[in-house]
C-alpha cells in the first residue's frame, strides 16, 4: 500500500538525489536528506523521479488549485516531483509551506479516514448502514472456504488437482461411467467434501451460475498465487529482519523440456540458520523478457544466468549489497573465473564470497577413483548386478529372498545413494549375491542363465573382492561427511570441521597402509574361502599397458595393496585437496573470531583486513573501535572454561551492546553456505510435480504448488487468502467489504 509500505531508501549508503545551485558565481549541490522524510511523516522520495512527493496529495487531494485565491494549479509535490533542495526547511521553505495549505489538510485527513476504514471495515459507514452487505459478503466467504482449503491440502500432499474434464459445473459420477467423465482429484475431494456434509459447498456450487462457481483452472491458479505469495512474503520478510543473507541456485531440465532455475536463500533467524527455497523460473522465459530477438542463438551463459538471478531478488525487493555467499555447483557456467554465473553476481553483490558446493566436490572426488582401472570396473560390474537384479519381478524375487530386502541403485548424482549401492556389496551381502547369481545361471532361459553366469565369474575374481572392500573401506570413511553435509542448518565452520577430519582419517590409513591393508586383505581371504576360491595375483607380463602396477611383489597382499589400495587412496586425497578451496577451509579469515587460547599480532591484522573488507556492513565503524572489540572478545573466552563449538552457540552468547560488530562478522560465517542441497531438493520436487502425466504447467503454477509442497510448516490464514484474492480484480460476487 502506497500510505503504509512505500518505497524507501534501501540502506544508509543510498545517494539521494541532488540539484546544482549556483550561489555567488558557485555552482554547489543541494541533497534530500533522509532527515527530511523522517521530519515530514508525509514526505517520500520517488526512486524513479528523482524527487519528492505528498503522498497524502498525490493520492486524495481534490482542490483543482493552491494560493490565495486557489487558482495556481498544484504541480510539485502533488502532480509533480520536487526537484529543487535547496530551500526545503524554515519558515518560508517549502515544505513547512505546503504542510499550512488547506487542501493539505484535508488530503492527509482523508487519508488517514482511508486507512482507518480499512484497518477497520466494521466502522464503514457504508457498511454499518448496509448490513445485509455485510451478510452476504461473510455468506461468500464461507462458500469460497472449502475450495481454498481443498487447494492447500493438495498442493501439501502433491496431489494432482486437474482431469481430463474439469470445466462447468461439477458432474454427476453416477449418471456417467465414462473414463472421459474424469474431472481430476480437486473436483472429486469437493465432491466427497459436500458427500460428507459440507452444506455450504454444496448450496453454493448448486445455486451458483456455471461463470461463478470460483473452481475453474483460471480460479485455481489464482488461489495457488496467493498462496505462494503467502509463503514468499512470511521468507522475504525473515531475510530482511536477518540483513544478511546469501543466494543459491542451480539449474535443470525438467520433463517437459523447460530449463529451471531454482533460487533459494539462505539466513539466520531467531538463531537458528535457515535455507528456504523461494522460486522456480524458466531461464529461456527470462532471456527472451532481456532480448527480444528471435533470430539468434539462445545461450545460457553465466552472465545470462547472473541476470536472472539479479533479476529475481529486484523483483524480490532484496538489496544485493547485503548478500555475503553465494552457492552453487562447480560446472564451468556457474564457477568460471571471466564469465561465470558468479562471477557476474559479485561485480553487484560487493561482500559475496563464492561458496562451492562440497557435497559436490566430494562426489567428484569419489568419481575420481574411476582413474584406478580396478575400481572402475569394479563400479561398473556392481551396476551392472543392480540393473540385472532389478531387470524382471523374477530376478528381482530371487535377490530379495537372498539378500532380505532389494537392491539399491548406484546414482551418479544423489550423494548418499552412491555410497549405500557400493557398501551393499560388502562382505556377507557379497556371497549372498553370489548365490543368487548362482541359482539364475541354473535356470533353463539360455540368456539370463548365461547373463548370471558371467557376472558371478566376475564377482567372484580376486580382483573384484579385493577391490570392493577397498572401495568399501573409504566409502565408509566418507558416507558420514556426505550426510552431514546436506544438512540446512550445518555452518560452515562445522562442515569445515568434518572435512578436514575425513582428510585426517583417509591420511592416517595412508601413512598406516601396511597395518590396514593387512586387515582388510585378511577380511578379503575370508569372503573368497566362503565363495571356495583362492586370492592370487594375476599374470605378469614383460609389456603390460592396461594394469595398474606391473611390479613384482614379493607377495599377492603387497601386489594389491601397491596396486589398488595406495593409488585409490592417493587419488580421492590428492583430488580433494585439490578441490577445497583454501579460502573455504579457512571460512574466508572468518575463523579468526572463533574463541582461542590466546591471539597473535597476525590475527590483528587479519581482523583489520576484514574490518576494511565488509566497512558497509560495518556502518563505517573505524577499525581500530573493531581491533579493541577482537581483544574484549577474545578475553571473555579466555576467562571462560565453557567454549561454544558452533557458530549458532558463539551468536546466542555474543552480547549485542557489548560486541555488535563481532557479531555481525558472526551472522555472515553463519550465513556462508555449505552445499546446493536445497536447491537439489527442489529439483527432487519438481520431478514429483511434473511427471509425464502432468507434464504441461504454467511457471507460476508451478512455483506456487512447489512451495505449498515444500513449506508446510508456513502457515497460510484461509482469511487472508480470500481477503487478497477478492482485492486482485472486480468478482461476480463480493469477498471484501
Amino acid at each position: 500500500m502506497l500510505l503504509e509500505k512505500h518505497w524507501q531508501p534501501p540502506n544508509s549508503n543510498y545517494t539521494f538525489p541532488h540539484c546544482v545551485v549556483n550561489k555567488k558565481g558557485k555552482q554547489t549541490k543541494k541533497y534530500a536528506q533522509k532527515s527530511h522524510l523522517d521530519k515530514f511523516h508525509w514526505l517520500v522520495l520517488s526512486h524513479k523521479d528523482q524527487g519528492l512527493y505528498c503522498k497524502y496529495c498525490a493520492l486524495f487531494v481534490v482542490a483543482l488549485g493552491g494560493g490565495i485565491q486557489t487558482k495556481t494549479p498544484l504541480r510539485r509535490l502533488v502532480k509533480e516531483p520536487l526537484k529543487a533542495f535547496d530551500n526545503l526547511l524554515g519558515e518560508n521553505g517549502v515544505l513547512l509551506t505546503h504542510q499550512r495549505n488547506k487542501y493539505h489538510e484535508l488530503a492527509v485527513e482523508a487519508g488517514k479516514n482511508f486507512l482507518l476504514s480499512f484497518h477497520k471495515p466494521e466502522i464503514n459507514v457504508m457498511n454499518q448502514v448496509n448490513s445485509q452487505r455485510l451478510k452476504q459478503i461473510n455468506e461468500n466467504r464461507e462458500r469460497l472456504r472449502p475450495i481454498v482449503k481443498t487447494i492447500i491440502f493438495c498442493g501439501h500432499q502433491n496431489i494432482s488437482l486437474r482431469g481430463h474434464r474439469d470445466d462447468g459445473k461439477l458432474q454427476n459420477y453416477d449418471s456417467d461411467d465414462s473414463v472421459v467423465a474424469d474431472e481430476g482429484n480437486f473436483r472429486a475431494l469437493l465432491k466427497f467434501r459436500i458427500d460428507s456434509g459440507d452444506i455450504t459447498l454444496q448450496q453454493h456450487l448448486e445455486s451458483s451460475k456455471s461463470n461463478a462457481t470460483y473452481i475453474s483452472k483460471t480460479v485455481q491458479n489464482e488461489l495457488i498465487d496467493v498462496c505462494a505469495e503467502i509463503i514468499q512474503e512470511n521468507i522475504l520478510q525473515n531475510v530482511r529482519e536477518a540483513k544478511y543473507f546469501s543466494i543459491l541456485f542451480d539449474e535443470t531440465t525438467d520433463i517437459s523440456h523447460i530449463s529451471q532455475l531454482s533460487l533459494s536463500f539462505r539466513y539466520l533467524h531467531d538463531g537458528i540458520i535457515k535455507e528456504h527455497f523461494v522460486t522456480f523460473c524458466d531461464t529461456y522465459d527470462a532471456l527472451r523478457r532481456e532480448d527480444n530477438k528471435k533470430d539468434i542463438e539462445p545461450r545460457l551463459t553465466g552472465v545470462a544466468l547472473a541476470k536472472i538471478v539479479q533479476y529475481l531478488c529486484t523483483k524480490f525487493n532484496l538489496d544485493l549489497s547485503w548478500c555475503v555467499g553465494i552457492g552453487t555447483d562447480s560446472c564451468s557456467v556457474m564457477a568460471s573465473d571471466t564469465k561465470g554465473a558468479v562471477q557476474e553476481l559479485m561485480k553487484i553483490a560487493i561482500h559475496a564470497k563464492r561458496c562451492p558446493c562440497n557435497n559436490h566436490v566430494l562426489n567428484n572426488s569419489l568419481a575420481r577413483s574411476s582413474k584406478v582401472v580396478s575400481c572402475r570396473n569394479t563400479s561398473g560390474t556392481m551396476r551392472k548386478v543392480v540393473a540385472f537384479a532389478n531387470a524382471s519381478a523374477k530376478r528381482h524375487e530371487i535377490f530379495k529372498i537372498e539378500l532380505g530386502a532389494a537392491m539399491q541403485g548406484i546414482c551418479e548424482t544423489r550423494w548418499v545413494e552412491r555410497h549405500d549401492g557400493h557398501l551393499q556389496f560388502q562382505g556377507d551381502n557379497l556371497i549372498k549375491i553370489c548365490s543368487a547369481l548362482e541359482k539364475i545361471s541354473a535356470w533353463q532361459d539360455n540368456k539370463t542363465a548365461n547373463d548370471a553366469h558371467c557376472l558371478l565369474q566376475t564377482l567372484r575374481s580376486s580382483d573384484f573382492i579385493i577391490c570392493s572392500i577397498c572401495l568399501s573401506d573409504v566409502l565408509c570413511t566418507t558416507v558420514s561427511l556426505s550426510r552431514i553435509l546436506q544438512s540446512n542448518s550445518i555452518d560452515l565452520k562445522k562442515a569445515t570441521n568434518a572435512i578436514n577430519d575425513t582428510l585426517s582419517v583417509l591420511q592416517n590409513k595412508r601413512e598406516n597402509v601396511d597395518v590396514i591393508f593387512h586387515q582388510l586383505f585378511e577380511e578379503a581371504k575370508e569372503v573368497a574361502e566362503q565363495l571356495d576360491i583362492e586370492i592370487k595375483c594375476p599374470r605378469i607380463v614383460s609389456k603390460q599397458i592396461h594394469r595398474a602396477n606391473n611390479q613384482p611383489a614379493q607377495s599377492t597382499e603387497e601386489y594389491f595393496r601397491r596396486a589398488i589400495y595406495i593409488p585409490l587412496l592417493d587419488s580421492i586425497i590428492s583430488d580433494l585437496q585439490d578441490r577445497l578451496s583454501p579460502d573455504v577451509l579457512n571460512l574466508f579469515q572468518l575463523c579468526v573470531f572463533m574463541p582461542k587460547s590466546e591471539y597473535s599480532n597476525e590475527d590483528i591484522e587479519t581482523v583489520k583486513q576484514l574490518a576494511t573488507d565488509y566497512t558497509l556492513l560495518l556502518d563505517n565503524t573505524p577499525v581500530s573501535v573493531i581491533v579493541n572489540e577482537y581483544r574484549l572478545w577474545m578475553m571473555k573466552w579466555q576467562r571462560s572454561q565453557d567454549i561454544p563449538q558452533s557458530i549458532s552457540d558463539l551468536i546466542l552468547n555474543c552480547d549485542i551492546d557489548m560486541y555488535p560488530n563481532i557479531r555481525i562478522f558472526l551472522c555472515i560465517m553463519a550465513t556462508l553456505p555449505v552445499s546446493v542441497a536445497t536447491a537439489e531438493r527442489s529439483f527432487s520436487t519438481l520431478r514429483r510435480l511434473k511427471s509425464w502425466l502432468r507434464s504441461s504447467m504454467v511457471e507460476d503454477r508451478l512455483t506456487g504448488l512447489a512451495l505449498l509442497h515444500v513449506h508446510k510448516n508456513v502457515p497460510i490464514d484461509v482469511n487472508d487468502v480470500i481477503t487478497r484474492f477478492g482485492r486482485r480484480s472486480k468478482r461476480k460476487i463480493d469477498f471484501v467489504l
